[in-house]
């Protein structure tokens, strides 16, 4: 093997190595969660007239009477054969309840960054190319706006526009693609705008200073003195090495996405992972809480790594930088 190689998978082992390390410590911490709140999550559970004894046997079936290291291991070793537990409002398994609700959220994330990427690559294309000029300084204002209006005013003012007013979509509810595909567009449109568009606020802000910043570099202004076309000229030799702080931001939306969209699943009424989560807290059901916690990390771990791989496939030069 040579040294290169060696340094490589030196580098992922030392990568896998810090993710173990964080995900332990997310999984220690979504354990604690029970013992952190307050009040005891049998009582919330049997209610207020339960015995002692009946407490102690409760807190024994969950496993509350262990610390946090024993229950650590053995939700470990429970999770590695696919049990995360079994929700204490219904009864359902964990994993059932995220495998029904994990494509709801992520088709919604994606409708979102669909909606995020078609407004802000045009828009910060643009600014950048006449900074100043009047399409700027309407996309810097409207950015500050957009960034200043709290998600559930977005969300309220679409559902006032559309479904109260124009009566063209429906304000909340849902339909599962398989069922209905036209349905589920339909009931897909509102809140994948109201995520869309505050995420196409922060796009626009984070593209347009990496492309001028790019657009100062001695290739791109030896490029625009031969003469190569502006479209050209800002898709192929801009756009690309710009794009490195906007992967990042797609690639940790997909992890945060599994438990960050609580409020609009709630607005809106999508059964989704936020939906769940929301739920799971008001109803003290911390085996789905810590379920999501530890999925979402795990997601977020994932979409860290996806990023590192493309970030050397958009410039390699990061990847001979670290040799």
């Amino acid at each position: 093997m040579t040294s290169t190689a060696l340094r490589t998978a030196g580098r992922t082992a030392g990568r896998l190595g810090r993710a173990a390390a964080v995900l332990l410590l997310v999984t220690v911490g979504a354990l604690s969660l029970p013992k952190l709140m307050p009040g005891s999550p049998a009582l919330a559970a049997l209610g207020p007239t339960a015995t002692p004894e009946q407490v102690a046997a409760y807190e024994a079936k969950l496993g509350l009477d262990e610390n946090v290291f024993a229950a650590t291991w053995r939700w470990l070793g429970d999770a590695l054969h696919g049990d995360l537990g079994h929700s204490l409002s219904t009864g359902v398994a964990v994993t059932t309840e995220l495998a029904d609700r994990i494509p709801v959220t992520l088709e919604l994330f994606v409708a979102a960054q669909v909606v995020a990427l078609g407004l802000a690559l045009p828009v910060a294309l643009w600014s950048a190319w006449r900074p100043g000029g009047a399409v700027d300084r309407i996309a810097t204002a409207g950015a500050f706006v957009w960034l200043a209006v709290p998600g559930f005013v977005l969300g309220l003012l679409l559902i006032w526009i559309a479904a109260v007013q124009l009566r063209i979509l429906p304000a909340t509810g849902w339909t599962p693609f398989t069922e209905n595909p036209l349905e589920n567009l339909r009931h897909l449109v509102l809140p994948a705008l109201t995520l869309g568009l505050t995420e196409a606020a922060v796009f626009t802000r984070t593209l347009r200073s990496q492309l001028l910043d790019t657009l100062d570099q001695t290739y791109v202004s030896a490029a625009r003195s031969r003469g190569m076309g502006t479209a050209r000229l800002l898709l192929r030799r801009t756009l690309r090495p710009s794009s490195l702080p906007l992967v990042t931001l797609l690639g940790i939306g997909v992890g945060t996405s599994l438990g960050g969209s609580v409020l609009v699943e709630s607005l809106f009424a999508v059964p989704g992972v936020g939906s769940l989560v929301s739920g799971a807290i008001n109803g003290r059901d911390f085996p789905v809480v810590q379920g999501v916690v530890v999925v979402s990390a795990i997601a977020v771990v994932a979409a860290t790594f996806a990023v590192d791989l493309l970030y050397r496939t958009i410039d390699p030069r990061i990847a001979d930088e670290r040799r």
